[in-house]
């Protein structure tokens, strides 16, 4: 089935047929239309797939960006909650973020995550590769006073990406790969966080992780 999307684009499902167990095993995680898994049955998965023209070198915006949205959107969970202290707020809607700023169209919002004693786990990641796009796959910059506009910032510790070592204590590897010479530039890294105005930075494909404290 295709179907027509904006901005020139096709979206398109395909339905593929599989058979025995070595099928079974291929769809785990596709969506499968409802019929029973039977073995000895042919088992039929749809996946979707979309597709957009551009001129040539201009397509890596359109697949970073909807492939973010459609891949990785944001999902709003809630932990267990006592029903009287939940009833003694009843705030349902809101923003902590300055309502006039939004995330650099080349930056995705990870992780946000309270974790213990109000630190909070802030994981940002850079969309795009270097030189992939003119106007993408440059430095890109976060204002997390902006973010947590609402909050005072106390404190701002980078750490490893699964965020259980400081960053500043972790021993970076050298390694010689084949190939690589002086006509390859050395990648474009966020230096460190200005502990003043609280800027990110990120560089083409880095993710940085965070772990902030608040005041209050």
């Amino acid at each position: 089935m295709v179907s027509p999307l904006s901005s020139k684009g096709l979206h398109i499902v395909m339905s593929q047929v599989a058979v025995g167990e070595a099928g079974v095993e291929w769809c785990r995680g596709l969506e499968v239309l409802e019929q029973p898994m039977d073995l000895m049955k042919p088992t039929v998965v749809r996946g979707n797939y979309y597709m957009n023209v551009h001129q040539l070198g201009n397509g890596a915006q359109w697949r970073r960006t909807n492939g973010q949205h459609i891949y990785s959107p944001v999902l709003l969970a809630f932990a267990s909650e006592y029903e009287k202290s939940w009833k003694s707020s009843q705030i349902t809607m809101g923003t902590a973020m300055d309502p006039s700023y939004s995330l650099p169209h080349n930056v995705a919002l990870i992780t946000l995550e309270e974790v213990e004693d109000g630190t909070v786990l802030l994981r940002l990641a850079h969309l795009y590769e270097a030189g992939e796009d003119v106007q993408n796959s440059v430095l890109a910059k976060v204002e997390l006073k902006k973010i947590f506009a609402q909050k005072t910032i106390k404190e701002v510790k980078e750490t490893s990406l699964s965020a259980n070592q400081d960053k500043s204590e972790m021993k970076k590897m050298n390694w010689r790969v084949e190939g690589d010479g002086a006509d390859h530039p050395a990648p474009v890294k966020g230096g460190p966080v200005d502990m003043s105005t609280f800027i990110v930075e990120l560089g083409p494909m880095e993710i940085r992780t965070f772990l902030l404290r608040f005041q209050g």
